[in-house]
């Protein structure tokens, strides 16, 4: 019988300190934090069941804030006819401005 009861307080001690080293771990250790970044590929955000028609995607829309500087500068500049023949369906012609 002593041979059990000391077996039991050897169990009882050694889970102690397993038990006092849990908690130390969870007051004392902080993790911190840090961004993840995860790429994600299009294929996969896009349904399955839906494929991508890339004949029929909307036309790009610049929607950046223009400053007073920035429409000064552009005054300058010479403005493009979108009526002429020469330009494309979406209104884009290039201009040669002769200075070189």
């Amino acid at each position: 019988m002593p041979t059990l009861i000391r077996l039991l307080i050897v169990l009882l001690v050694l889970s102690g300190l397993v038990f006092a080293g849990m908690i130390a771990l969870t007051v004392m250790v902080d993790p911190g934090e840090k961004d993840i970044t995860i790429k994600i590929p299009a294929r996969e955000l896009v349904p399955p069941s839906a494929p991508l028609d890339l004949s029929n995607l909307p036309a790009p829309v610049n929607v950046a804030p223009k400053d007073s500087s920035s429409q000064d500068a552009l005054a300058s500049l010479p403005s493009i006819d979108t009526s002429d023949s020469d330009a494309s369906a979406s209104g884009v012609k290039t201009v040669d401005t002769g200075a070189e």
